[in-house]
């Protein structure tokens, strides 16, 4: 009984990450070279893959073979980070520089969710990046003020306010008016 429930999740995680993928089970058959029978029986639970099945299919979607047993497991990890701890980190590029702290990070066959806090100097700013992708983003601001862009318009952030967008649009730091600016900022990412 438990071989069927697992294969049932994996079946389940599969059909996701196919339609996620906006792919018919004909189209993953010749992206993957797994028949479309193949396909359907393990997305209905009705047989117990092999590895190298599970494999090819998990190549075919572009993504890691752990994603087709994210959900087999009963168990979940939990990220408990005490005030002024997480882990910290630098992000440099060649025109700019930030210190974050990674508060959570999360990943399934359903995205990427991440948490930090971030302090961006305007000693370091640089030229501003410009971000750009898949997903959404909240930036909560607790110290400073700056302006940020968010595809065409501008907005003035300063403490307590925030702002969420489709990442989609072109977005990031226009200018730092403070010495530094400390914002609590939460994405998600589709695979």
């Amino acid at each position: 009984m438990e071989d069927r429930d697992v294969c049932a999740q994996i079946g389940s995680a599969l059909r996701q990450l196919r339609q996620g993928k906006r792919l018919n089970v004909t189209q993953l058959a010749s992206i993957s070279g797994v028949s479309s029978g193949m396909i359907s029986r393990v997305e209905n639970g009705q047989v117990s893959p092999s590895l190298a099945t599970l494999d090819a299919l998990a190549q075919g979607l572009n993504v890691q073979l752990m994603s087709l047993f994210a959900h087999t497991s009963n168990s979940s990890d939990i990220y408990y980070v005490p005030e002024g701890e997480g882990l910290n980190a630098r992000r440099i590029s060649p025109s700019h520089a930030h210190e974050f702290v990674l508060l959570g990070k999360h990943a399934d066959a359903n995205g990427i969710f991440s948490s930090a806090s971030v302090v961006i100097r305007r000693e370091e700013l640089g030229k501003p990046p410009q971000y750009q992708h898949e997903g959404y983003v909240f930036n909560y601001i607790v110290s400073g003020q700056a302006t940020y862009a968010c595809g065409a318009e501008t907005f003035e952030l300063s403490k307590g306010v925030s702002i969420s967008f489709d990442a989609k649009l072109p977005h990031g730091f226009v200018e730092i008016h403070s010495e530094e600016v400390h914002m609590l900022t939460v994405s998600t990412r589709p695979v």
